[in-house]
């Protein structure tokens, strides 16, 4: 009777993974004080770097074309733009400079010679966090400028009475890997601990038996050199 052939491979990766990061855990082993806030790096800004997504608020600018220009034009769902003489333009997941080309070059094959176009990023819609967990309006928000923990949770309505205020997991993507760090609010607001900075992208969630429930039984990663994330398995 042949016995049934077991594929190791996910196993052993597994096992290997976990070897060299130096152990696998779950979202209670979450690194906590100072450990928490080593890794998290400053906002970075909206600029070059940044992508158009939909809803996002653009200045556009014809030089010496103001009948042209468009001074709060929202970013459809589809993630076009309406310009005056060519219509809709596709502007979704370009950068400013990449849009102003686009949009230059549209106008150009055939109603303008060597249009100068700029693109501005007035509203970044795209820049967004999700609150989740004992909060009294969970959700998703868009943000502006630099925002810290305090503030996300207000985003959210604030905290409920019941709120574990001790253990906020804050989950980031960090060089493709989904990774967590715990906090302490209550030390936050009394100053004893630094506000640490939310960024575009994150997960914010208020009570650690909530963020077991919301990320589930995915193993966490702790890497060998102790930077201040947990890793989750990026299957999840």
């Amino acid at each position: 009777m042949n016995r049934p052939t077991i594929n190791r491979l996910p196993i052993l990766a597994g096992l290997l993974a976990c070897t060299l990061l130096v152990a696998c855990s779950t979202v209670e082993d979450a690194p906590k004080g100072k450990a928490a806030y080593a890794a998290i790096p400053p906002a970075p800004a909206v600029g070059v770097d940044y992508h158009i997504s939909p809803d996002d608020v653009l200045r556009i600018q014809v030089y010496h074309e103001p009948g042209l220009s468009l001074e709060d034009a929202q970013v459809t769902a589809a993630g076009m733009i309406r310009m005056p003489l060519v219509g809709d333009v596709s502007v979704a997941g370009l950068s400013a400079s990449e849009a102003s080309d686009v949009i230059a070059g549209r106008l150009g094959e055939r109603y303008l010679v060597s249009p100068q176009v700029t693109v501005f990023v007035k509203k970044a819609v795209g820049r967004r966090i999700t609150v989740d967990g004992e909060v009294r309006e969970p959700g998703l928000f868009p943000i502006e400028g630099r925002l810290g923990l305090q503030q996300a949770v207000a985003l959210a309505g604030g905290a409920t009475r019941l709120a574990s205020l001790g253990q906020i997991v804050v989950v980031r993507m960090v060089e493709g890997q989904r990774r967590a760090a715990m906090f302490d609010l209550s030390a936050i607001r009394k100053g004893e601990a630094p506000d640490p900075e939310i960024l575009p992208g994150d997960t914010v969630i208020i009570g650690l038996s909530r963020a077991k429930a919301i990320l589930g039984g995915a193993l966490l990663a702790i890497p060998a050199l102790g930077v201040g994330f947990i890793a989750l398995d990026g299957g999840r």
